[in-house]
């Protein structure tokens, strides 16, 4: 009896063991900041977007990489890349999150992900492989978007729009994928504290998302 009680307890145990392994192994991460060189994105006197997505990026992969994540860029300085050239960099990368950041003109968060129309024309669907890429991640990608919103406004104490869109750079990517489009430099200050409390509240939408 008691042989068969430690042999039961043994399997569980492995059995637990073996989950938190696959829960806490080195999920794979592309984040990706908006616009770049030439390309400014929006600007609010002298803020631009490109320069407050590549902060927060950076901000972001720094402290996911020292949580035992493997974080790639698709941009590390100041410059532009074609829509292209990043759909490429994602994929390259095999992401199991991809995350790009953007602001807007307005107040509010907004977490788009990705809306699969099967009304596209060839053209499109041929373009972006569509069929073959972010369709099968449409749903995960969706709960990766409500995880994010959900923790972002924990963090704030405000509501977080969230939209499917047909957006290129999200249904390119052969991974869950979510847009995460900031307010406006005129109703925030990004500052190190601000940018802090963003980073913080996406980790903890990422964690919620994997777990």
């Amino acid at each position: 009896m008691k042989k068969g009680f430690f042999l039961f307890l043994a399997i569980s145990l492995m059995t637990v063991s073996l989950f938190a392994q696959a829960k806490t192994g080195a999920l794979r991460i592309v984040l990706d900041a908006g616009h770049g060189g030439y390309d400014f994105g929006i600007i609010s006197g002298d803020v631009k977007e490109k320069d407050i997505s590549l902060g927060l990026t950076k901000d972001l992969g720094a402290i996911l990489s020292k949580k035992g994540k493997k974080v790639f860029l698709t941009r590390k300085v100041d410059q532009y890349i074609s829509l292209i050239d990043r759909i490429n960099l994602v994929n390259q990368k095999s992401p199991e999150v991809f995350i790009s950041i953007h602001s807007s003109m307005s107040e509010n968060f907004v977490l788009y992900s990705p809306e699969f129309e099967e009304q596209g024309s060839d053209e499109i669907v041929d373009l972006y492989s569509l069929s073959s890429r972010q369709k099968k991640y449409i749903g995960k990608s969706k709960a990766l978007s409500d995880c994010i919103g959900e923790a972002i406004k924990g963090e704030f104490k405000v509501d977080v729009i969230r939209r499917e869109m047909f957006l290129p750079v999200l249904n390119s990517a052969n991974a869950p994928s979510v847009l995460i489009e900031l307010p406006s430099p005129k109703f925030v200050v990004y500052d190190q504290q601000m940018r802090a409390r963003l980073v913080n509240s996406i980790i903890n939408g990422i964690a919620a998302y994997e777990y």
